[in-house]
């Protein structure tokens, strides 16, 4: 299980948008995605595309992809994606987490991402604080992912940060996010993203990805990486 945090426009959908696009290109995984932040979903589809393509999706841009390009961009979004759009009354986190094992058995999943945490109805049961329910869905996210050898990226929020001196925000982490510290002890992996948000910063186009934690060593090492942001294609260099 891996946790990405971020503060808000840091880009922690895009960059883990990124980051699926290469592993369904590279591995062949098929992922499901929950994410009600990138509805519709044909706006999502599109931004796959042009990741995929290497193109923009946007037609007023003079190096767009051209119809063929869009067209097996789709089929192949198709065959490596899975959206999870539950309707209203089916957000709570078991009824998600069902249809996450349905995607396993119904099209053999390899990943899952739950993007974001806030979205998810999290009505608490009577007598359970919020630092025990977080630690019980967490529990059940880590036993899913095990079960089934599926790698699941969960995008959660911190809490309200403070202001630097020099009026840039912090680099967060797992520590920050709102609810339990159980986010931090419980995931194998931690990454946050961060980015310069002023625009007249020589850094505007920069994006760092600060790797946190790594519960297993041969996944990776303690670090940081500052990638290069196309704003065209959405995507990272």
């Amino acid at each position: 299980m891996t946790l990405v945090t971020g503060i808000p426009s840091h880009g922690k959908s895009t960059f883990l948008t990124n980051l699926l696009v290469n592993i369904a290109s590279k591995e062949s995984w098929k992922i499901a995605v929950f994410s009600p932040e990138n509805q519709p979903i044909e706006r999502y589809v599109a931004h796959l595309c042009q990741i995929y393509a290497g193109k923009p999706f946007d037609l007023k841009h003079a190096d767009c992809m051209t119809k063929g390009m869009l067209e097996y961009s789709k089929e192949w979004t198709n065959n490596h994606f899975v959206f999870l759009s539950p309707k209203d009354d089916e957000l709570k986190f078991d009824s998600i987490m069902k249809k996450a094992v349905i995607c396993c058995l119904k099209h053999g999943i390899k990943g899952l991402v739950l993007d974001p945490w806030n979205e998810v109805d999290h009505t608490r049961p009577p007598g359970l604080s919020e630092t025990e329910y977080i630690s019980k869905c967490l529990t059940k996210i880590r036993y899913f992912a095990r079960t089934y050898k599926v790698h699941v990226w969960l995008i959660a929020h911190p809490t309200k940060l403070t202001k630097r001196q020099d009026g840039t925000y912090p680099i967060p982490t797992p520590y920050d996010i709102s609810g339990s510290s159980h986010f931090r002890n419980k995931a194998d992996c931690c990454l946050c993203v961060w980015r310069d948000l002023d625009l007249d910063s020589p850094r505007k186009y920069e994006t760092d990805i600060y790797v946190q934690k790594i519960r297993f060593h041969e996944v990776g090492s303690i670090g940081k990486v500052t990638l290069t942001y196309n704003p065209f294609i959405q995507n990272y260099h």
